[in-house]
């Protein structure tokens, strides 16, 4: 998307959700950010070779949008709202980028993107993503995985609308936990301590036995690898973490 629909839709949030007049710069400054500041990430060349790359804007990879969710969130938790905006609009550029078709071979993508200025932003689907909105690390994950790329300038309109209103309001949510969020969470990371971990750190000393007994080294690297697997099977453990975390729960 051009830079102009990038920050028509950013305005539009913000009055929806009737943010302050600085806040709402700051989502419309970062999100144009991509553009001016690339996001770097490390990609596997054909010959198994790393290396560093721009993130791509129409198929990006959820971890880079997950990574400015995550910073926009703490920021928000932290009272520092104008870095939250910033933060939250580089997230939701990949969102409106990921909206449009790039077409067969790409020929008819930037057409799609210097008509898109003259398309009127979608209240309606605004609205609807401020209704559907959850204050969840998984909601936003959803949401991300949810946007497609389309063709129409209607549809595109309407899904970058609909999805950076209802991100914008999952990350600038709720702050207090539930008291079922923190009571389940507690009993989970209990059964966490003393029920998986003794499990998975039983596994890895088996293994790690037999490799000195079979004196295989390559046994401990096994054996590392069991015992972090029986962990991350843990999960109820892993999900309800992840939602304390998104309201600063350790």
């Amino acid at each position: 998307m051009k830079w102009e629909t990038h920050k028509a839709i950013a305005r539009a949030v913000s009055k929806s959700l009737n943010l302050p007049r600085d806040l709402e710069k700051a989502l419309s400054q970062g999100s144009v950010e991509p553009d001016k500041y690339p996001d770097k990430v490390i990609r596997v060349g054909r010959r198994g070779r790393l290396y560093i790359s721009s993130a791509s804007h129409h198929d990006p990879e959820l971890g880079v949008i997950m990574k400015h969710i995550w910073n926009a969130r703490l920021a928000y938790l932290s009272g520092d709202d104008f870095q939250a905006m910033k933060r939250l609009g580089r997230a939701l550029h990949y969102i409106q980028d990921k909206s449009v078709s790039k077409g067969f071979f790409g020929l008819s993508h930037d057409k799609r993107e210097e008509e898109l200025p003259n398309q009127p932003i979608s209240e309606d689907a605004i609205k609807k993503g401020i209704h559907i909105a959850i204050c969840s690390p998984h909601f936003v994950k959803k949401c991300i995985k949810s946007v497609k790329p389309k063709k129409n300038l209607d549809e595109i309109m309407k899904q970058a609308c609909m999805y950076s209103a209802a991100i914008t309001k999952a990350v600038i949510g709720e702050k207090t936990p539930s008291e079922e969020l923190v009571k389940n969470f507690n009993s989970a990371k209990e059964k966490y301590r003393k029920r998986t971990i003794p499990v998975a750190m039983g596994i890895f000393g088996a293994i790690l036995i037999a490799s000195i007994i079979l004196q295989n080294l390559l046994y401990i690297i096994f054996g590392i690898l069991a015992g972090y697997i029986i962990q991350r099977l843990d999960l109820k453990y892993h999900y309800l973490k992840e939602e304390a975390k998104w309201f600063g729960i350790k």
